[in-house]
């Protein structure tokens, strides 16, 4: 859905949530992360960080311009790329997003869920590779924080 309203704002993705995948691979997101109406979303998925990335059309826009900054060739080939594996969702009035099949397969998303808010964009994690990627962030924030002597 494309926002008429100047005025609109969307919703920071932040905090931590755990949630339940239902079936059919729909998702209940925070309350704090909705918006008022039906909108359109993207989801894509960041392997290298084993999860899900959902994006709204702004932050889509965002990146698609910065792509336009890239020569010719370059840009074509990440289009191609992005257009090839993002996927188009629907956050309903009632915030549940139905996440696409293959996606759920491929990083394990099912039952309980992590939800990550990256401010623009939340990330949807498997719990074991949440809490893996987590550990590993803490320490990797640990060695950076000794390095500046805190």
């Amino acid at each position: 859905m494309v926002h008429l309203n100047p005025s609109f704002v969307p919703p920071t993705f932040t905090g931590e949530f755990r949630h339940k995948v239902e079936g059919k691979g729909r998702i209940t997101i925070p309350a704090k992360w909705r918006f008022e109406e039906e909108v359109e979303m993207f989801v894509i998925a960041k392997s290298a960080k084993r999860c899900l990335i959902v994006l709204t059309r702004a932050e889509v826009d965002r990146m698609k311009a910065e792509l336009g900054e890239l020569p010719a060739d370059e840009r074509a080939d990440l289009l191609d790329i992005f257009g090839r594996n993002l996927r188009q969702v629907t956050l309903d009035k009632a915030g549940r997003i139905t996440l696409p099949e293959d996606l759920c397969a491929q990083f394990k998303i099912s039952g309980e869920v992590w939800l990550s808010g990256s401010v623009d964009t939340f990330s949807i994690w498997n719990v074991a590779d949440f809490e893996a990627n987590k550990a590993a962030e803490e320490a990797r924030k640990a060695a950076l924080m000794k390095k500046l002597g805190l």
